[in-house]
């Protein structure tokens, strides 16, 4: 599947025998694949539907700047063909993209579950030496094995309540082999790239036009 600009966009279905659709987007820097524990306690009723974002998992990379609109967009292209109604769960940028998909095509949700969502009030706030971009550019790259990898997330803050089948989902799904290495599909200049484009969304001033229905969660 393509989005609106010609990304390709990986996206993975388990159809349900209910009417409707869950859509999972995840955060930045992850994949498609760590909503699957998540999905596994649904199967069997609403048809599912994740993705991965554009430049993360088996997506597309059409390359920084990246405009956060474009999420939107991707999202509009995605569920151009689900059942509905249809259910957003969205984490970080994956919940902004839902929100901007709403604010693109009113009515497109019948409500949305959004963990920590990536807009931001106010002023463009500057995003070098923010805390999340210099995260990302901190992140190592690459490792030996895909023990290696899990054996380092496990070890960091961030990945400290991770359940065991979510660690092993991103590890599973946010790594491709590199000759003899494993490196992110979503490279550190990539997730920070991506965190540069969430301050221009202007998003929060729009916000007063939802009207779908929100569940907030953070912690």
């Amino acid at each position: 599947m393509n989005s609106a600009d010609g990304t390709p966009l990986a996206v993975d279905v388990t159809p349900g025998t209910e009417d409707g659709t869950v859509l999972f987007a995840h955060a930045t820097g992850f994949c498609k694949e760590v909503w699957g524990p998540v999905q596994d306690l649904m199967v069997g009723r609403r048809t599912i539907v994740s993705f991965d974002a554009r430049a993360h998992g088996d997506s597309g990379d059409p390359g920084p700047p990246y405009d956060w609109w474009d999420l939107g967009r991707d999202v509009l292209a995605i569920t151009a063909d689900v059942g509905t109604p249809i259910l957003g769960v969205g984490h970080s940028a994956g919940a902004a993209a839902m929100v901007l998909a709403e604010l693109l095509e009113p009515g497109l949700f019948e409500h949305l579950i959004l963990v920590e969502p990536i807009i931001f009030p106010g002023p463009p706030i500057r995003v070098e030496g923010h805390p999340l971009t210099e995260g990302a550019l901190r992140r190592r790259p690459s490792f030996a094995s895909l023990d290696e990898a899990r054996a380092n997330f496990a070890g960091k803050a961030a990945f400290a309540r991770w359940t065991q089948d979510s660690l092993d989902a991103y590890v599973r799904g946010g790594l491709r082999r590199a000759g003899d290495l494993w490196e992110l599909k979503c490279s550190p200049d990539s997730e920070a790239d991506f965190y540069r484009g969430a301050v221009a969304t202007g998003a929060w001033d729009r916000l007063v036009d939802l009207t779908v229905g929100v569940t907030l969660v953070a912690g």
